[in-house]
């Protein structure tokens, strides 16, 4: 891991945030995840951070906690959620898959480890911190009324619902202060019936800003819309670019746009329009690490560029790492028969 983010930041990539980092002990839920529950993984993680940092890129961290979204029989625990509402896409996989509402200890329990991860980041030398509420994971599952069907003070209205969030932004502030930036990643439209859309960030957007949000990374889908979070080459270039550009209309905060963006050329245009202020791109640069020095020094002849064969999803296809079809440094090895 080390090696693939060394080689990131010699490409040219400027701010790197790895992840997810999980916060909590009952939220492990792959075998070889992220870590940033306990002190004990500080050694590794100040080690990746100083490495980001000396060649030259600005390190970063999501926190996250898998919620529903995960495997009683991965992670060990009872999985949580603001509700009771089993997730139709993990609960295929598990005969004993059951979830559970959390009760206010729970929310409280959650909301210390949240902090506590922001606190043991900036110490392991991250610049910027995002609060991973995208994907149909458990912050997203408290801001949408798709999966928040609580009558207490973290359910039913809008400010009910983005309350755990703020509370974790803000007890990151009254401990960091300014140390470091807190970004939030949201989903612009999760595309399943009661689902968040756009017109409701104009409440939210706000609301989080107040609590002391810096940027907003705007992503697409839950789980069971996941052919929105996995983009195929049939959905086309750039698809959600424009849901990151209305959400920009309620921000006063940078916004970063993500979502099949392949080249330096389409991320330039996207910035030169107004629509996004950063740009986040995964599998263009798993493609080719290089991509975006070869784009600066003009070498756009020689870039591997992405097919979105979807195989880099490990998390999705079952495999145990990250491999890239074209990438020959991250290529599966075929098995022998």
């Amino acid at each position: 891991m080390l090696d693939f983010y060394i080689a990131l930041v010699k490409g040219g990539c400027g701010l790197i945030i790895i992840g997810p980092g999980v916060v909590s002990s009952d939220s492990v839920a792959f075998d070889r995840g992220i870590r940033i529950d306990s002190d004990k993984y500080l050694p590794g993680l100040k080690q990746l951070f100083s490495e980001i940092k000396s060649h030259g890129s600005v390190p970063g961290i999501q926190l996250i906690h898998y919620g529903r979204q995960a495997l009683n029989e991965v992670t060990g625990c009872d999985l949580i959620a603001p509700s009771a509402i089993p997730c139709p896409l993990m609960s295929q996989f598990d005969p004993n898959y059951k979830v559970r509402e959390m009760t206010l200890n729970d929310i409280k329990r959650v909301r210390g480890d949240f902090i506590k991860a922001a606190v043991r980041a900036a110490d392991a030398g991250v610049k910027i911190v995002e609060i991973h509420a995208a994907h149909g994971y458990l912050l997203n599952g408290f801001l949408s009324p798709y999966a928040n069907h609580r009558t207490d003070d973290y359910g039913g209205s809008t400010e009910n619902r983005v309350r755990l969030i703020k509370e974790i932004i803000e007890g990151i502030r009254t401990q960091l202060h300014q140390q470091i930036a807190i970004s939030v990643r949201v989903r612009g439209k999760e595309y399943v019936d009661g689902g968040l859309i756009p017109p409701d960030f104009e409440e939210i957007i706000p609301l989080l800003e107040h609590a002391g949000m810096d940027m907003l990374n705007v992503s697409i889908g839950v789980y069971e819309s996941i052919e929105r979070i996995v983009l195929a080459a049939s959905l086309g270039e750039v698809p959600y670019v424009e849901i990151a550009s209305e959400l920009k209309r309620f921000a006063t905060v940078p916004v970063c746009t993500v979502g099949s963006i392949l080249s330096l050329e389409t991320a330039e245009s996207i910035l030169s329009s107004g629509k996004a202020d950063l740009i986040a791109m995964g599998r263009a640069q798993i493609a080719d690490l290089d991509i975006v020095q070869k784009s600066k020094s003009g070498r756009e002849a020689d870039i591997r560029k992405c097919t979105r064969c979807t195989m880099c999803n490990f998390w999705a296809t079952g495999d145990p790492q990250m491999y890239c079809d074209i990438n020959p440094s991250l290529k599966k090895e075929k098995d022998n028969e």
